[in-house]
């Protein structure tokens, strides 16, 4: 029989590939905005600075410290800046056009749709994300991802975040299960292993890139097929 029941999944960066999916979206806004003309930077410098000034407000967003709102309004300012470029010049409605362009890409890390497949079959499927409510459930149909989750629950549909222990019991709660029936999925070392060690769920740390790390999980994979070895 199997040890769990339920499997919690984070979105980005474990399933959805955000790194893959922005960079293909920015490249398109790059030439879109024509933004040769606005600085001397090229596409890739564009790409690189997002990644970048992105990583550090999710930081703080997860830090309490940046609220949706504000991380939205600020991270196109901060990028152009970075690149050298005034506010006054920076390409009107750029910021909304990449949250209508970035969610609607489909790629994902290797074997997740094989993966699924084969875990749908055994236990139920849930996601688990910091990530907004109104453009994840974007990028799981833009993935052909939704089919496979019971559950989609969001850090501000219900108004916590991870690692907060609590968000894990919330959705322990809205499953209808124990913390020893579920295991957690997710490549972020504080918000997915930590969290769901704080709730008492056991983890898999997703790790494609193997980073040298010192944190303990119940698991750690390097690619999304060595699930199966697991489960």
């Amino acid at each position: 029989m199997p040890k769990y029941k339920h499997i919690l999944f984070d979105l980005d960066h474990t399933l959805w590939d955000f790194e893959k999916n922005a960079t293909e979206a920015l490249s398109e806004l790059y030439g879109t905005y024509q933004l040769t003309q606005v600085g001397s930077f090229s596409v890739e410098e564009f790409c690189q600075t997002f990644h970048k000034v992105n990583y550090d407000l999710w930081e703080r967003h997860e830090r309490g410290e940046y609220d949706q709102t504000r991380l939205r309004a600020d991270r196109f300012k901060l990028i152009f800046t970075e690149l050298g470029v005034a506010e006054v010049h920076m390409p009107l409605n750029i910021k909304e056009a990449y949250l209508k362009l970035c969610p609607s890409k489909p790629h994902v890390f290797p074997f997740a749709h094989d993966m699924l497949t084969y875990l749908k079959n055994k236990y139920q499927l849930h996601i688990l994300t910091n990530g907004f409510s109104d453009v994840q459930h974007i990028k799981l149909k833009s993935a052909s991802l939704h089919e496979y989750f019971t559950h989609v629950i969001t850090s501000n549909g219900a108004d916590l975040r991870k690692p907060n222990a609590a968000i894990f019991e919330h959705a322990l709660q809205l499953i209808g299960t124990q913390a020893s029936d579920c295991l957690m999925v997710g490549d972020n070392l504080l918000t997915d292993i930590a969290g769901a060690q704080n709730a008492n769920i056991d983890c898999v740390y997703f790790n494609p890139k193997k980073t040298p790390h010192k944190a303990s999980s119940t698991y750690e994979i390097h690619c999304l097929s060595d699930l199966k070895g697991i489960l």
